[in-house]
């Protein structure tokens, strides 16, 4: 049976994660985007709150980016970015996704909604300033575990990377990223893979 798959959002928002892993797994996808689409009665129907990234897969509605691209990878085992459900390294999988998600990305998008919202909030004023130490602190625990590896599973790239990447790459524009990191590095690698959607 022909997967079926449609993407809502491209371009440099967390849509990228998808694109990337679309572009890894060599597989069709249609993709969605224009103006108006956030916050639209159509995504409203794939996403709670009509925001994008969201997809259709064989028919069924999935939203969050790392959500859809983790499916994706479960219905191509063969690709080998995801590792098996139940063992060790799946285990590290979610939790390195985990961490990203919890300990920097969730500080970076509060801040960035913060700026949003309140336009005159100066960078020094909390919570911008708690929110860059916090973030910090979890970009600090992934250099060091980068230091040992050129993947965050270990030697082979996974979906992991490209999860996780898109928030360090967010980090390194916002330069939250301490210049000797490692992560820098790893960052470099990444985007020498013909398929990387980071930007």
């Amino acid at each position: 049976m022909e997967e079926k798959l449609t993407i809502y959002g491209s371009g440099g928002n967390r849509a990228a994660r998808c694109i990337w892993t679309v572009n890894e797994l060599g597989i069709e996808a249609h993709f969605v985007n224009y103006s108006g689409l956030i916050g639209s009665d159509e995504l409203r129907l794939v996403h709670p709150q009509a925001k994008i990234p969201a997809a259709i897969i064989n028919g069924a509605s999935i939203f969050e980016s790392a959500a859809i691209c983790m499916q994706l990878c479960d219905l191509h085992p063969e690709k080998g970015l995801l590792p098996a459900s139940g063992t060790k390294e799946r285990g590290s999988a979610t939790q390195w996704i985990s961490f990203a998600q919890s300990e920097i990305e969730a500080y970076l998008w509060h801040s960035f909604r913060a700026t949003r919202l309140l336009p005159d909030l100066k960078a020094s004023e909390f919570p911008i300033s708690f929110n860059n130490d916090m973030a910090k602190s979890g970009l600090q625990a992934l250099s060091s575990h980068m230091d040992n590896v050129d993947y965050l599973l270990g030697e082979e790239f996974s979906v992991v990377d490209i999860i996780v990447s898109w928030t360090v790459n967010w980090a390194i524009k916002l330069s939250l990223v301490e210049p000797e990191s490692s992560l820098h590095d790893y960052i470099a690698r990444l985007k020498e893979r013909e398929a990387c959607a980071l930007s």
